[in-house]
């Protein structure tokens, strides 16, 4: 019965907290997104509403609601009680008249029940603050999906300006070998075999093409503006490039004392703890206080206008009920530390592997800024020679130069990502500043 009750009062406690004020909506949902998108502003969407976020956000409202349900234990309770009644009387009975009508008011208070609430209690409060930590986990996750997405659309677009540029040139070569079919310099089969690069080329701008529209809807879900595809995005400056990479160690024991779901499972692990607790404590004796205020409308020997009184209630026997609550929250006990060890080498793992791919970054980018420098200089070379008639187009230089781009911006942005799940994994210790804006780009190739 009483776990009924502690359950209405979280149910009406969580139907109450948005008339308080925690609601989560945003006014940015009904905006147009803008043009060109900034990952500042699409990084800003990672605390609007979103049904990952609101769920768990809805999870952090019902532990609240445990908590007040909890603080409910030993609260006080206020009761009116009426009764309409009508009798034959004893022939003895001074009065003789037949309603027998009563008023009550009665206040009950849990006086002393030898560590069941404040277990209940101080398991609640534990709850809250885990789930608290995983709306903080939920939220560091989405800035990492966005800015996911917000890279795949600037890759697609630069994808697709390299296979637009491979499309390009296969169509001149194409053109150019049709007219000297035309006038019997080049065989059927040589034609044919430039048509068919020509249409591998076209069918790859088409993927390519293609993928722009699907990223772009990725992003726009990832904001929760589905069918709000963004047209241009603003290459961001990405600061977080310029930091000092710190030494493993560092990186270890700072994430293992803030990672969000750390955190929360130790939470969660005092919450078991003490609802273990509240559990044994099914067999202490609790008292109860009670005062009771009546009316009557007809006056016997027992119709006291006042009680007061105090209830010692000790259990002896259960039926089980006490041991099978014991069982049940030991086994949550030991889950919750298992899971708590199975993250804990999770976290491990993942920050040694993000440490390892950001000491490589510099290696990476070098290479690929020397690529980019040596398809510059051909590119120059062959636009002297195309200008002096050396040569008879630019296309597979101009293909060559928008791959080396591609090739130093996926670098780029692969570790402005990891960089971004290095600060979800410490908790945002390593959080430097805000991204730059447009035009203010910190170590763009």
């Amino acid at each position: 019965m009483k776990k009924t009750v502690l359950r209405g009062i979280a149910l009406i406690a969580v139907a109450l907290l948005p008339a308080t004020g925690l609601a989560y909506g945003s006014v940015r949902e009904s905006e147009s997104l803008p043009q060109p998108l900034t990952l500042e502003y699409a990084l800003a969407a990672a605390d609007e509403a979103h049904p990952v976020l609101e769920l768990a956000r809805a999870e952090a409202q019902i532990a609240q609601a445990e908590v007040l349900a909890a603080d409910a234990l030993t609260g006080v309770n206020v009761d009116v009680e009426t009764r309409a009644r009508w009798v034959e009387p004893a022939e003895a009975a001074q009065d003789q008249s037949r309603e027998d009508h009563k008023l009550s008011l009665f206040v009950r208070k849990n006086l002393y029940d030898f560590g069941r609430s404040e277990a209940r209690r101080m398991a609640a409060g534990a709850e809250r603050r885990g789930r608290q930590f995983i709306v903080e986990d939920v939220r560091r996750r989405r800035r990492i999906e966005i800015m996911e997405r917000f890279f795949d659309v600037l890759i697609a677009d630069l994808e697709f300006a390299r296979d637009n540029e491979t499309m390009a040139t296969a169509y001149v070569a194409l053109n150019r070998l049709r007219n000297r079919s035309e006038l019997g310099q080049a065989s059927d089969i040589d034609l044919l075999e430039m048509e068919s690069s020509y249409q591998q080329a076209r069918r790859q701008r088409l993927i390519s093409e293609n993928r722009q529209r699907a990223t772009r809807s990725r992003l726009a879900t990832a904001l929760n503006r589905p069918g709000q595809l963004p047209s241009l995005l603003s290459p961001p400056g990405l600061p977080q490039l310029e930091r000092p990479l710190p030494p493993y160690e560092t990186l270890l024991k700072t994430a293992l004392e803030s990672h969000p779901r750390i955190l929360a499972l130790k939470a969660q692990a005092e919450a078991a703890g003490q609802r273990l607790a509240a559990a044994r404590a099914g067999k202490n004796p609790y008292l109860n206080g009670e005062l009771e205020a009546s009316q009557y409308a007809r006056e016997t020997g027992t119709s006291d206008t006042l009680r007061a009184g105090v209830t010692l209630h000790v259990p002896l026997y259960t039926g089980g009920a006490v041991d099978a609550a014991i069982a049940r929250e030991t086994a949550q006990v030991h889950k919750t530390r298992a899971q708590l060890s199975e993250i804990e080498n999770q976290v491990r793992e993942s920050v040694l592997a993000l440490w390892l791919e950001l000491s490589a970054y510099e290696t990476r980018l070098d290479e690929a800024r020397a690529l980019g420098d040596y398809r510059e200089l051909y590119l120059d070379r062959s636009r002297a020679q195309y200008e002096m008639e050396l040569k008879t187009d630019l296309g597979d230089a101009m293909v060559r130069l928008s791959e080396a781009q591609l090739a130093i911006a996926v670098t780029r942005y692969r570790a402005a990502i990891d960089w971004e799940r290095l600060d979800a994994l410490t908790g945002g210790a390593l959080s430097a500043g805000t991204v730059l804006p447009a035009g203010a780009e910190a170590g763009s190739p």
